[in-house]
């Protein structure tokens, strides 16, 4: 079976990514995959946002051949481009509050405060998508290698409103700025000019 874009026939399909129900009518992404049952392959189905979120090397094929009118083809284009240039980014399944203080962040590997914004992470593994911990929110650049997008924050199963958003979004950032900051004055002594009397030392 070729994986392809479709629009739901019925409202009954649950997206592989967020667990939510594709709406009848709205378009989807269905992705052939071996069966975890036995021979033959089984269809996988998911909100096209979701896909492009979570299996951006798989939609993006699909995605440039469907002549299926898709509105937010845009979006989903630069969604499935940053995915491929940053494979870590599928790994982003919600941002939520942390619910105690035991979790360790997988980046830095210190503690999680209860109440703290981390950013939950799952992997696609035979099939099914599994968690595999989570980071604090400052540590979203440092561990994706690139600002998650606010449109990975919004996906039809993450419940977040505008304020919630922007304050992940600001931790994200604070974060990213202290990382350089503490690298900055390390770059800039590996970067400075030799001396001459370091120069003449290494010519010794």
């Amino acid at each position: 079976m070729p994986s392809l874009i479709e629009r739901a026939t019925t409202g009954r399909a649950k997206c592989r990514v967020c667990g939510q129900a594709i709406a009848k009518g709205d378009a989807r992404f269905g992705e052939a995959l071996p069966s975890a049952y036995g021979e033959g392959e089984s269809m996988f189905w998911f909100h096209l946002s979701c896909a492009a979120c979570a299996r951006p090397e798989s939609l993006r094929p699909v995605l440039v051949e469907t002549s299926e009118p898709l509105p937010e083809r845009g979006e989903l284009e630069a969604l499935t481009n940053e995915g491929v240039a940053q494979p870590r980014l599928c790994r982003l399944i919600r941002a939520e509050r942390a619910s105690s203080g035991r979790a360790k962040c997988r980046h830095c590997r210190e503690p999680i405060a209860q109440g703290a914004w981390r950013l939950a992470l799952h992997l696609f593994e035979e099939g099914r998508f599994n968690p595999i911990g989570t980071i604090h929110a400052s540590c979203a650049v440092g561990y994706f290698g690139a600002e998650p997008s606010s449109l990975r924050l919004k996906l039809p199963g993450v419940q977040l409103d505008e304020q919630e958003l922007a304050e992940v979004t600001r931790e994200m950032r604070e974060g990213a700025a202290r990382s350089a900051a503490l690298a900055a004055p390390g770059l800039a002594k590996a970067s400075a000019p030799e001396s001459e009397g370091d120069s003449a030392r290494k010519s010794s």
